[in-house]
């Protein structure tokens, strides 16, 4: 029976894909002794809805394109709890301070942004979503001379932990990417029979959580009764050792199944296939392998090699949800079943709560305003189907025809996603990355509904 003590572990690390080159032939006896970690995976990261992320992600990448012809776009941060009489003297205070610009018409455009921001949350009395807020605005026209100042705001999809205030050429996003890290993630083990590091894959980073080795000695060359012996031990230790690498493994995992997307398994030689005939790890864990995989190495280098040999396979594993949801969809359509596409009989379908499913594509272009008469005080929205030829300037009121107040400026998607939780449907945000992706919003136009019934 193997010793438990011989199990040598080190510390949780995490790596990005690109740091790790030094490492790969690393002298493994320079191993950092500390106990075992029992349990669930450390830095796990908090459940982030799908659609929420689809949205953010899509809101940096528009933010991160915008330029500003001088240093007049402004970035405001509002952790939760923010003092709100902090937030407006500070803003109140830099339209003081923008009186020393120089330039005439970059003075008018920082001014004129910062009175939007300080409307903007007037308007909202100040109330904050539950991870904070951060409001972008600025002149973004392309134009010298001309100004078009707009405001975006984005919903963080974790606690904001940053408060800043920036006014630069560019917006300032660099916190907000942070948080882009996907929900789910991969578990990741490498073995042979000296030993096993188990780690797990988060977009493009990963973290080990543990290695250990076993000490199981290399084969005898001592003939007779002897050798026969020896093998056996030497058998009985190397099993032993799978034994306890796969509990540890799934202490780790047990706890998040529902959130891993795939377990990958790497060692050299025939090792890795004799760990998996043994079933011993957790049979939920088991039915979410998606690779055993070669690897000269065993310890973070072997993780290393296992990630970058697994690219195309993980790439594939991401979109099967995708592929499933949009199957389903196609089928109800063949068979003039529970589905529905285009724009009106969707948010028809949302209206009445008849929708069970929101499936929308994440490169439908679309700008929504929110906007507000002050002359007869109606509210309403404005959906821009061509956002690039459309002047912000130009909007009327439909009541009285009067000039209108932006409020706020959000995607079509993101206007969608709130009308869908609205009703109590879940929501599908499809990529065109996929040939069937991209068939769903040229053939679709990108919107389409499961339903709960017909009528």
């Amino acid at each position: 029976m193997l010793n438990p003590k011989l199990l040598k572990i080190t510390k949780p690390k995490i790596y990005t894909l690109g740091s790790l080159n030094t490492l790969l032939l690393g002298d493994r006896n320079k191993r950092e002794k500390d106990d075992f970690m029992a349990g669930a995976p450390h830095h796990v990261l908090e459940e982030v809805n799908e659609a929420d992320m689809a949205v953010f992600k899509k809101k940096l990448k528009m933010l991160e394109a915008i330029k500003g012809r001088h240093t007049e776009l402004i970035t405001q941060y509002i952790p939760p709890g923010t003092d709100r009489s902090t937030v407006m003297n500070t803003l109140s205070e830099e339209i003081n301070q923008s009186g020393n610009i120089k330039s005439p018409s970059t003075r008018k455009n920082v001014q004129g942004a910062l009175r939007k921001i300080i409307g903007f949350l007037k308007n909202i009395n100040f109330k904050l979503p539950p991870t904070g807020l951060v409001v972008f605005a600025g002149n973004i026209s392309e134009s010298e001379g001309r100004s078009d100042i707009r405001l975006f705001t984005v919903t963080p999809v974790r606690p904001l932990k940053v408060k800043l205030y920036w006014c630069d050429s560019a917006f300032h996003i660099d916190h907000l990417k942070e948080m882009m890290a996907p929900n789910d993630f991969y578990a990741i083990m490498v073995i042979d029979k000296n030993e096993a590091t188990v780690g797990q894959l988060v977009g493009k980073k990963y973290e080990i959580l543990g290695h250990f080795t076993s000490m199981v000695p290399g084969k005898s060359r001592a003939g007779g009764q002897s050798s026969q012996r020896f093998e056996r031990l030497r058998e009985e230790a190397m099993q032993d050792f799978f034994k306890k690498s796969a509990e540890k493994f799934n202490s780790y995992f047990e706890p998040y199944i529902p959130r891993i997307r795939g377990v990958l398994i790497g060692g050299p030689g025939m090792t890795k296939n004799y760990f998996m005939e043994k079933k011993v790890l957790h049979h939920e864990l088991e039915k979410r392998v998606i690779g055993v995989i070669d690897t000269a190495y065993t310890d973070e280098g072997g993780v290393r090699e296992l990630v970058q040999k697994s690219q195309e396979l993980l790439k594939d594993s991401e979109l099967v949800k995708e592929r499933q949801i949009l199957d389903k969809f196609l089928g109800e359509v063949a068979r003039d079943g529970l589905a529905t596409y285009g724009q009106a009989e969707v948010e028809k379908a949302l209206e009445d709560k008849r929708a069970s499913v929101l499936i929308i594509s994440e490169d439908i272009p679309w700008i929504v305003f929110r906007k507000f008469c002050e002359h007869c005080e109606n509210a309403e929205i404005e959906i821009v189907k061509e956002p690039e030829t459309f002047e912000e300037s130009k909007m009327r009121c439909t009541k009285c025809d009067s000039r209108v107040e932006t409020l706020e400026e959000i995607s079509y998607l993101d206007y969608m996603i709130d009308r869908a939780k609205e009703c109590g449907a879940t929501v599908r945000v499809i990529s065109t990355e996929t040939n069937e992706g991209k068939q769903f919003f040229e053939g679709f136009g990108g919107l389409a509904a499961l339903l709960r019934y017909k009528v």
